[in-house]
């Protein structure tokens, strides 16, 4: 008697099955569900600090570090499509890459989530509608040139390199990012009033220069 249709039938030889945890539409609903439950409890546990004292550093930060977390989690996506199963061969420390990748994905999602709550409390417009950033520093400077933001071209790169070239160029260009964050966020931390927010920085500063520092191993081991 032949096979049922119903039956289930295994993936052909040359068919490759990602983990559930490297499936692009699964990180997505990751970074979703991450930024919905940290939306939920900052709301229930910051709600009451973020409508505190507040300064133009405080404001500031939040609509220009937000613009920040977006090129941010845009350049993790795209290196996790060029440096996916099937695009080339890695370097020995392209599980960590990706790693830090996903991990920038979901808790730069969330800390987005977040600043765009505070800047609502605070009665601010939700991001930067200048053409220019860092005003709140002392440092006003044209979008495009913000520390650490990465260029059309340098992007454009990322997404056309294959192999070990897309390892380093995503160390190299989230370490320049990283650097530029890390300015900003200890610039508030000294100079914002509102407690959570100067408490997001200070968290912000630790993790990203561990990664930094994770990274920068990471590229010597590259070569």
């Amino acid at each position: 008697m032949s096979d049922s249709p119903a039956e289930a039938r295994p993936p052909a030889a040359d068919t490759m099955v990602l983990p559930w945890w490297m499936n692009p539409v699964n990180i997505v609903l990751m970074v979703v569900a991450a930024a919905v439950l940290a939306a939920a409890g900052g709301f229930v546990f910051g709600e009451s600090r973020g409508k505190g004292q507040k300064n133009g550093s405080d404001i500031g930060f939040l609509q220009d570090m937000r613009i920040h977390h977006e090129q941010a989690v845009n350049m993790s996506l795209i290196y996790l499509d060029v440096s996916a199963p099937g695009m080339g061969e890695g370097s020995a420390s392209r599980g960590t890459l990706r790693l830090i990748a996903r991990e920038i994905i979901v808790n730069q999602s969330a800390e987005s989530g977040r600043m765009v709550q505070l800047l609502r409390q605070f009665d601010a417009a939700e991001t930067n509608e200048t053409d220019q950033v860092m005003g709140w520093m002392g440092e006003p400077t044209p979008l495009a040139q913000m520390p650490g933001y990465a260029t059309d071209d340098e992007l454009r790169s990322l997404r056309e390199s294959r192999g070990p070239e897309a390892d380093t160029l995503f160390g190299e260009l989230m370490i320049a990012h990283h650097k530029g964050g890390v300015h900003m966020a200890e610039h508030v931390a000294m100079h914002g009033s509102n407690d959570e927010v100067r408490a997001m920085a200070t968290s912000m500063v630790k993790a990203q220069n561990g990664e930094i520092a994770e990274m920068e191993k990471l590229l010597a081991a590259i070569g």
